[in-house]
């Protein structure tokens, strides 16, 4: 009979010239469809005729096992319990040359936290990156929250983090809620001028910068831990409580 692999006449089970089978099997072994004389795979499954895979599979199987490998090597650092942790909502630095968009790390107790986010907006303010600056006031804001009770200087924090944010109301009320416990506390009469001024209502900030200066030198001499902090801003304040009430 006529090989059907190179078409010489060839008798026996296989080609004399070729080697191919000559009376193969009738049908597929794997999935019973009917074979051509001398076929080598089954035109159904591709399975060979003499009962190994064809090598069409193989390409999947290379990159079913690649993927396999890929998977294993991003999980082992987690197997091995030394992956890297997602940065927390509160995490951050309060270096000036902290990454663009990245908070400062966690350590700390969560008034030291909020305290970094604080310092990390009123710099970022302070070098004209204001989108920068309020991209950090939410966590700020949560993380004061989350600190609750806050003392004097916490509350001046937050209500400088709220103004930031342009949520000048609330940085009212957190101004107002260091007042209510000391009516003449410089950082809170500061927090309220400049909070009602940036909402416009200029007649509320004159008579908080009068009444920061009135109560000026008596708050000064006072030893609050929050003044010694805050010395240098208290001068800027000093000066532009002078300059909106027109005192000298």
């Amino acid at each position: 009979m006529k090989c059907p692999g190179c078409g010489i006449e060839s008798d026996g089970r296989f080609c004399s010239s070729c080697g191919t089978p000559l009376r193969g099997q009738s049908h597929c072994a794997s999935c019973g469809t009917k074979l051509a004389a001398g076929a080598r795979f089954c035109t159904g499954c591709g399975e060979a005729t003499d009962g190994r895979r064809s090598n069409l599979s193989l390409p999947w199987m290379v990159a079913g096992a690649a993927i396999l490998t890929a998977i294993f090597i991003i999980l082992l650092p987690v197997i091995r319990g030394d992956a890297p942790r997602p940065a927390p909502p509160f995490a951050g630095s309060t270096s000036a040359t902290a990454d663009a968009g990245q908070p400062p790390p966690l350590a700390g107790t969560p008034r030291e936290q909020a305290d970094r986010l604080f310092n990390r907006i009123m710099q970022e303010q302070s070098a004209g990156n204001i989108d920068q600056a309020r991209f950090f006031t939410p966590m700020a804001t949560q993380a004061y929250q989350a600190a609750e009770p806050l003392d004097a200087d916490g509350l001046y924090h937050l209500s400088l983090i709220q103004a930031v944010a342009q949520d000048y109301p609330a940085a009212i009320a957190t101004a107002n809620r260091i007042l209510d416990a000391a009516p003449t506390h410089l950082l809170g009469l500061a927090a309220l001028a400049e909070a009602a001024a940036a909402s416009g209502d200029s007649a509320a900030a004159v008579i908080a910068w009068t009444t920061f200066l009135d109560n000026l030198a008596t708050e000064r001499a006072k030893p609050l831990t929050e003044y010694t902090d805050h010395t240098p801003i208290l001068s800027t304040y000093e000066e532009t409580a002078r300059a909106m009430t027109g005192r000298q």
